[in-house]
């Protein structure tokens, strides 16, 4: 290939990187938007079709690396590969081979990211697919240099290091943008709502779908009379969900099947069948995923027997940490059944043959994981929006296009605005459960001069210790919450010491999952920074992270102690690097000793 040839493919390539920088901008606002924000962003050059769905690819479990969107990830790579590209027009020895480097990856990537997207989603994202040919013409253009010389270690490390910095700036702003989604106004999506009451009254309609599976069969499955089910039990259309009670995605998933409900609830039907990821009970799965799966299950259906399946879901969903046995029958207790009735239930063999059926019907489905929701018979996955699921629903409903997409955006109307903290704001808040109250500050505590004090925009006190917090809240007049009082005020309810063992915090969840609600969000508070770059943030610089009384960072940016002796403290909360969702309100970290102290301890006082 001659020189002329290899310097055109270079100057061709400029345009091209620019370009995937651009759309891995476009990818990541659309990501975070449609996940931590108002669920409205709309892309530009993609239009559904029956092999094309942008929203689904790229807001599934797939989307994100570590957290973090891969769209994000992308505009770090192709800037160093621009980089790569200035350089070996300007002929830096071993420029040109690792261009061929990053193309072979990123071709590898993206038959694996395809793959994914036709066997798991089902869907193709056309901006994606874009990004395919840039990556292939990426590849191409380095396979002409292939007669260059091989970049030296030191060469190499500059390269790196450039990548480093490029990738944690694009990281920088996507986490900017994302957290900008809960300044000022911040939009909170209607979790505590998702309560039902008692289920509707007999057996779900015998509808009969003919599907498109995973798969690309063509099958047939019929409602069971004993499916529960909510809804309009006359209508044509139906939503029929197959989900794991401990499965994340689920829960995740029932905060916006909750938000379809309440909208289309006169219009549609609403089924839920079982397909626990456990082969015990499922043959429709190989592998042991969730080992209580089959239990809860069961326990689901025997609630149900009592008209109290969507109850007991809700409360599954939102205690899954804890679905033992003893648990599950805690849980049937609280949402009203006999439990006479419910032991007798589980004793039998009825309900596990109830979900062995489902999962029968999910095997015939080709169903390989959950959530997944047939709509009208067309297939969703996890990561479909309400906003997307609802326009499916507008359009078996006979609604037109256009006017599909207008109704979907509707469902934001049932959402909640929680305004920015005012500048007068309370610094202690009362707190009352029936005979029980008391005043926990509506900050974590900073520290002066050894005292405590609390305030927004104050810097949280850090590397405390359980006898470092107790002395500051005395030196300040209060005392340290216990945890009770903590626990009861971050999830709005009495916490109660279900097994008498002296804790409030590793039972069951009587009020919300998180202070802003059962089902955990990103945008609300200071927690999944898990990167050595970030670190805890002033008092209130999260809004959306604050509980129904308003107090504020319950969740998230520092562990905070609680206890009034050294042999009950403990911390709660999780910290700004706790991943996943797992900074909650029962978040309880008994690990270390009173003495303990690190960037993560901090506490708040109470009085």
């Amino acid at each position: 290939m001659s020189e002329r040839l290899q310097r055109i493919g270079l100057w061709l390539l400029i345009p091209a990187l620019l370009f995937a920088m651009f759309v891995g901008g476009l990818m990541t606002w659309h990501h975070d938007t449609q996940l931590y924000g108002t669920g409205e962003a709309e892309l530009i050059g993609c239009v559904e079709s029956a092999e094309v769905n942008c929203d689904i690819v790229n807001t599934s479990e797939y989307s994100e690396l570590m957290g973090i969107p891969i769209a994000t990830l992308g505009i770090g790579f192709y800037a160093t590969a621009l980089v790569l590209v200035i350089l070996a027009l300007r002929r830096r020895e071993g420029a040109h081979r690792l261009l061929l480097g990053a193309g072979v990856c990123s071709v590898l990537y993206s038959a694996f990211l395809f793959y994914i997207s036709k066997t798991q989603l089902g869907f193709v994202c056309a901006w994606c697919i874009r990004l395919y040919a840039v990556n292939a013409a990426l590849l191409i253009v380095g396979l002409w240099g292939r007669k260059t010389l091989n970049p030296s270690k030191g060469f190499l490390a500059q390269i790196g290091g450039v990548w480093a910095v490029l990738t944690l700036a694009a990281v920088g702003g996507e986490s900017v943008y994302s957290n900008s989604l809960s300044d000022g106004e911040v939009i909170e999506v209607a979790e505590k709502g998702t309560q039902h009451s008692l289920d509707p009254e007999g057996d779900a309609p015998a509808l009969t779908f003919t599907v498109m599976t995973e798969d690309k069969n063509e099958a047939t499955f019929t409602l069971d009379p004993g499916d529960a089910w909510l809804g309009n039990p006359e209508a044509q259309v139906a939503v029929v969900e197959f989900a794991d009670l401990e499965c994340g995605y689920c829960k995740r998933m029932a905060t916006q099947m909750a938000r379809l409900e309440a909208t289309y609830g006169d219009r549609v039907l609403f089924v839920f069948k079982h397909f626990p990821m456990d082969p015990t009970c499922n043959a429709g799965v190989k592998n042991r995923k969730h080992r209580k799966a089959c239990m809860a299950a069961k326990a689901a259906v025997c609630a149900g027997k009592q008209n109290r399946f969507w109850a007991f879901q809700d409360l599954a969903f939102k205690n899954q940490h804890q679905l033992g046995e003893s648990y599950l029958r805690t849980y049937a207790e609280k949402v009203g059944a006999n439990l006479e009735d419910y032991d007798l239930c589980m004793a039998s063999q009825e309900a596990a043959q109830q979900v062995i059926r489902d999962g029968e019907v999910g095997k015939n489905l080709d169903i390989h994981g959950t959530p997944r929701i047939f709509i009208d018979g067309k297939l969703y996955r996890s990561g479909s929006s309400a906003e997307v699921m609802a326009r499916a629903i507008e359009t078996a409903l006979g609604t037109s296009p256009q006017e599909a997409a207008a109704n979907a955006q509707g469902l934001r109307e049932a959402r909640a605005v929680v305004k920015a903290i005012p500048d007068d704001v309370p610094l202690s808040r009362t707190v009352s459960f029936g005979e029980t109250s008391f005043q926990i500050d509506t900050f974590e505590a900073g520290l002066q001069d050894g005292r405590a004090i609390a305030g927004k925009h104050v810097v949280p006190a850090l590397r405390v210790s359980f006898y470092e917090a107790q002395k500051a809240c005395e030196a300040a007049g209060k005392r340290l919450c216990t945890e009770q009082e903590w626990v009861s005020a971050c999830q709005g309810a009495l916490a109660l010491d279900d097994n008498n063992n002296g804790e409030f915090a590793d039972d069951m969840i009587e009020g919300t999952a998180y202070p802003y609600g059962d089902f955990h969000d990103r945008s609300k508070c200071w927690d999944g920074r898990k990167d050595p770059k970030f670190r805890p943030v002033y008092t209130g610089e999260m809004p959306g992270c604050v509980t129904q009384d308003g107090v504020y960072d319950m969740t998230g940016n520092v562990e905070e102690w609680v206890g009034t002796t050294p042999e009950s403290a403990v911390l709660l909360g999780g910290a700004w690097d706790t991943t996943k969702d797992h900074a909650r309100c029962y978040r309880r970290n008994d690990t270390f000793g009173p003495g303990y102290s690190s960037q993560r301890t901090g506490f708040r006082c109470c009085e």
